[in-house]
């Protein structure tokens, strides 16, 4: 899990900012947050973010804000199959009475957490290893883990540095509060029309996502 190799083979990795701001960026290895330890059953999560992870499944969006209703912190939501390779606007926050603590461990969500819902797949651990995610397991990644991977400008791939810049244009244009983009996925079809595809330096192959309500 080191925060100096770039994420060109990893295209369930994430690198995101965060509260509007260019800089830093934190990296979150594929690995690291769909590790065992961050799997949480469907029951310790809040019945309010379930019920909010079944409307996001069915309109498309990639994820919402989850604000606490004391205070302007709250936990982002992603849902990872929604995740595409054009910019998407994420749902309207939610604003619940929280944090919670809820199922059979009392385990609580707190500030700055992020709540992914997978999409079923292969995902590479460090060493190797390979992990198995089920469609519509939850993973819950505390920012005492995500804070640690922050990518250094000199050691990340320029596409990193272009998708993270069009992501903050459009959102200051269009007024969303989010906005993400994901790698081309393989087997796409291609329109009959389209012009042969030119070859690039460099192609994106991790999420890149805005969470642009977060604040620390």
């Amino acid at each position: 899990m080191s925060n100096e190799i770039p994420f060109t083979n990893d295209r369930r990795g994430i690198l995101f900012t965060i509260n509007r701001e260019t800089e830093p960026l934190y990296q979150l290895e594929s690995g690291a947050w769909a590790s065992p330890e961050n799997r949480w059953p469907e029951g310790d999560i809040p019945p309010e973010i379930r019920e909010k992870v079944a409307a996001l499944r069915q309109s498309g969006k990639p994820g919402t804000f989850v604000q606490f209703l004391q205070g302007e912190v709250g936990v982002y939501v992603i849902c990872e199959g929604n995740i595409k390779n054009l910019p998407e606007a994420a749902d309207d926050d939610l604003v619940v009475d929280g944090p919670w603590s809820t199922g059979t461990r009392a385990r609580g969500l707190a500030p700055y957490d992020l709540v992914i819902c997978a999409k079923g797949g292969a995902v590479m651990a460090e060493g190797g290893a390979r992990l198995e995610t089920r469609d519509g397991d939850y993973y819950v990644v505390r920012c005492q883990t995500w804070s640690r991977f922050v990518a250094h400008p000199p050691v990340r791939p320029r596409f990193v540095d272009t998708t993270k810049d069009v992501l903050l244009l459009l959102e200051n244009l269009h007024r969303k509060n989010f906005l993400s983009m994901s790698p081309d996925p393989e087997d796409e079809g291609l329109p009959a029309n389209l012009m042969p595809p030119m070859a690039v330096p460099e192609g994106i192959n991790c999420y890149v996502l805005n969470l642009s309500r977060f604040k620390r």
